[in-house]
């Protein structure tokens, strides 16, 4: 509703309008243009909300005045045809690369958070989560480069403490080298991780939205490859590397308080990290072979 609200009609915005003034023509307005910017979960989701208010406001007509509701016999579809699919690490990087083109570091910062750390999206911005709780956002504060990395999880409100490295014969493994790799390039390191370039300020969720756009748009990206998608995609990483339980990147999982837990949560996050990590640079030595065979083919025909 804090969104809806601000959403522009044709003479200020919706939360300006009187309830009984929005008719269905203004409704399917609204829905189709949020089926155009957030894409058809987010539009269906959000009408839904709509339609739950307005059916309130006419039971209660004696008080609001609102005697139809706008919202109602929409035919909306409840979820996407596929829902968020999971974004690709080839996707991730190309993301990332365009961001940096465009001169938008912190989204670059943001999607790597989003995937490395598996993130939901209200964490990683800082943005009002859906249950009107104001969200930090990761802040610099936490970070130790090569060590370690702190945040907090909005559906739990406990603190996650991820390792960055282990050591191994004696030789220091970083664990995230393109997560640290996107941290290094932010010049920004005041407060909050990921703020405006230009304002200092965290972003809103229009301004986000508008950005992720223009970079997918920039670099070609499926069309329907949406914010969400990097922890999905990230997720979807781990389990390919055979990490069972995820939780503790993850975060799904409240944390207990002592320090004993703290310590096995960490351990376990640790050797989730570095399997993860080894799966990736196979992956990566497998495609650079098959390029190479597949060269020598050529030069042989």
């Amino acid at each position: 509703m804090n969104r809806l609200q601000h959403e522009p009609m044709k003479v200020g915005t919706l939360g300006q309008r009187k309830a009984g003034a929005v008719n269905a023509t203004a409704a399917d307005k609204i829905y189709a243009r949020w089926r155009k910017n957030h894409g058809e979960r987010q539009a269906s989701y959000a009408m839904q909300v709509c339609r739950l208010v307005w059916n309130w406001a006419v039971r209660h007509h004696d008080v609001t005045g609102v005697t139809f509701n706008p919202f109602s016999k929409m035919a909306l579809s409840s979820v996407a045809a596929d829902g968020n699919r999971p974004t690709s690490r080839a996707e991730y990087d190309l993301y990332r690369e365009t961001a940096r083109s465009l001169g938008w570091q912190a989204m670059a910062t943001a999607a790597a958070l989003s995937f490395e750390l598996c993130q939901r999206v209200w964490d990683v911005f800082g943005f009002v989560d859906p249950d009107g709780i104001k969200q930090r956002g990761f802040v610099w504060a936490d970070y130790k480069p090569g060590i370690s990395i702190g945040y907090s999880q909005s559906k739990t409100g406990k603190p996650m403490y991820v390792p960055l490295y282990e050591m191994i014969d004696g030789e220091r493994i970083m664990l995230f080298p393109d997560l640290e790799d996107e941290l290094a390039r932010d010049p920004h390191k005041a407060l909050v991780m990921v703020v405006d370039e230009k304002t200092g300020m965290p972003f809103t969720y229009e301004q986000m939205n508008k950005r992720h756009r223009k970079i997918c748009d920039e670099a070609k990206l499926p069309r329907d490859m949406t914010f969400t998608g990097f922890r999905h995609g990230g997720s979807t990483e781990l389990g390919d590397a055979g990490i069972a339980d995820v939780r503790p990147i993850t975060g799904h999982t409240q944390l207990n308080t002592t320090a004993i837990y703290n310590k096995l949560s960490e351990e376990k996050a640790r050797q989730a990290a570095s399997v993860r990590l080894k799966c990736i640079r196979q992956l990566s030595e497998s495609l650079s072979e098959q390029e190479s065979e597949n060269t020598r083919a050529v030069g042989g025909n």
